[in-house]
């Protein structure tokens, strides 16, 4: 998943509180109506709504927080340069219109600050890391001021909570950054803040999508994640974003399955919505777990083809070499290994992870990573019968020897088969060494959610920590979010 999902929502915080200078946005019907569609991915009918409004003092806040919220997801949602291009001016020229509100309104300096970490994302997305630390540097001050000016003005925490957990998932490259600016980082505040917000505040809905991708992300934790997407979905069923984010984590969680069919009918979606690319990514993915090749190869190109951004290139061009050689076309996959090398670049995690297999002098082990896909789809089936058809010649190095074992690891894992799982961690753990491959530090990471599960919290503790021994890994960045956030999550349980 692109750092662009993971900060698609983060960014879609507002307030209510009908007591300060401003009403909330729903008391203007006109502007909620446009900020809804928006929510929708209806772009077009959202902006023409808001075209429409010659908006008064009061209105202010709300309508160039909403015009600045349509461009900034538009942008993230396509990943376009030219639309960061075409879209250039539009942060100075909403912050200038929030600039008219009065100065004792704290929703000034709040929406000042919302719009400020609109575009800060999306300066990360196109690695703009300087402009973007300063803009969260500003926007984390201006809330800061706003508390001490207007302390009952709750939605200010709902601001803060969204820049701690932001802090706490910008790429590795950023870090100095937020050293820079002395920015602190801790997404369990930042999950109890946005907690706050409740079912009859207006922005409600982003809120709880916010709160999902930080536990698909980060906290990890499958019955949370779902049992809030449910009930989202439950309230906005034509919601484009909503059932975009549920498939994910029905995917994320080894249901791929259930998300096929349901994916599948978001590709048909009318035209009033905007178009994400990423489903056909996200359908060639479940096409591949379950070795249907061509189906996987179609979804494929369908993305290469739509998609405007540079995220993700790179990884399609290493799935569809996948596709080939997993079917056995040897002469055809060495052709797409070579496009690969030379296609997009290494931004985000999967982009990474795909540049690995390519800087290596040899193709992955076809059978292992058949195991691995057809486990992370919830194929397990499919994984159980080429794990056991696996032979012991067919394992050439040490580092293919702790990959079979933590495979095995992860298969028992996601079936329930805990000391199943756990035993073929810990073979996957020692055998790893000291060398700087992913599967120890993962496996440290998946034993400690086992041992928190049974409430040994020390044992789950140990585990978490040692995920940090482990440098230099593909994946480093994600799994230590992780760590982090489970140790938080015990430290008082201990």
């Amino acid at each position: 998943m692109s750092y662009a999902h993971l900060f698609l929502f983060i960014l879609l915080l507002l307030s209510h509180f009908p007591t300060f200078g401003q009403k909330s946005i729903d008391s203007y019907p006109r502007i909620y109506q446009a900020y809804q569609n928006i929510l929708k991915l209806k772009f077009e009918a959202g902006r023409d709504q808001l075209k429409a409004i010659i908006p008064s003092q009061e209105e202010l806040g709300h309508y160039h927080y909403t015009m600045s919220l349509a461009d900034a997801m538009e942008i993230l949602i396509s990943e376009d340069e030219s639309l960061f291009k075409k879209y250039e001016d539009s942060e100075d020229n909403h912050l200038e219109g929030v600039e008219e509100l009065d100065d004792d309104d704290p929703y000034k300096k709040f929406y000042s600050a919302e719009i400020k970490i609109h575009w800060a994302i999306v300066k990360t997305l196109f690695q703009e890391e300087m402009r973007a630390g300063w803009a969260l540097k500003n926007a984390y001050s201006e809330i800061k001021d706003n508390i001490e000016e207007h302390p009952d003005f709750k939605h200010n925490y709902k601001s803060l909570g969204t820049l701690h957990v932001l802090f706490a998932v910008v790429p590795e490259s950023y870090y100095w950054v937020l050293r820079y600016f002395g920015l602190r980082a801790n997404v369990i505040e930042g999950w109890q803040e946005l907690s706050e917000i409740d079912f009859k505040n207006p922005y409600w809905l982003e809120t709880s999508l916010i709160k999902c991708l930080i536990a698909i992300n980060i906290v990890n934790k499958e019955e949370v994640t779902m049992d809030l997407l449910q009930d989202i979905l439950q309230h906005n069923k034509d919601n484009l974003a909503v059932n975009y984010f549920y498939n994910l984590a029905l995917i994320k969680y080894s249901h791929s399955e259930d998300a096929l069919s349901s994916l599948t009918r978001l590709t048909y979606v009318g035209g009033e919505y905007y178009s994400i690319s990423y489903i056909l990514y996200h359908l060639g993915e479940i096409y591949l777990q379950k070795q249907e090749y061509d189906m996987a190869r179609l979804y494929y190109s369908r993305f290469l083809n739509m998609h405007k951004g540079k995220n993700y290139i790179k990884d399609t061009w290493f799935k569809i070499f996948l596709c080939y050689w997993l079917e056995g076309q040897k002469k055809i996959a060495e052709l797409h290994w070579e496009k690969a090398q030379k296609s997009g670049q290494e931004f985000v995690a999967a982009d990474k992870n795909a540049a690995d297999y390519l800087s290596r002098d040899k193709y992955p082990n076809p059978e292992l990573y058949k195991a691995r896909l057809a486990t992370d789809g919830g194929y397990f089936d499919i994984a159980h019968r080429t794990l056991k058809g696996i032979k012991q010649q067919s394992i050439k190095s040490e580092k293919e020897e702790v990959e079979y074992f933590y495979r095995y690891g992860r298969l028992y894992d996601k079936e329930g088969e805990k000391e199943e799982a756990i035993f073929h961690y810990l073979n996957a753990i020692k055998k790893s060494g000291d060398e700087n491959w992913y599967f120890a530090p993962s496996a440290c990471l998946y034993t400690g959610y086992i041992y928190e599960s049974r409430g040994d919290y020390e044992k789950a503790a140990y585990y978490f920590n040692k995920v940090f021994s482990y440098n230099k890994y593909k994946y480093k960045d994600g799994l230590d979010y992780k760590a982090k956030a489970a140790l938080l999550l015990i430290k008082d349980k201990k």
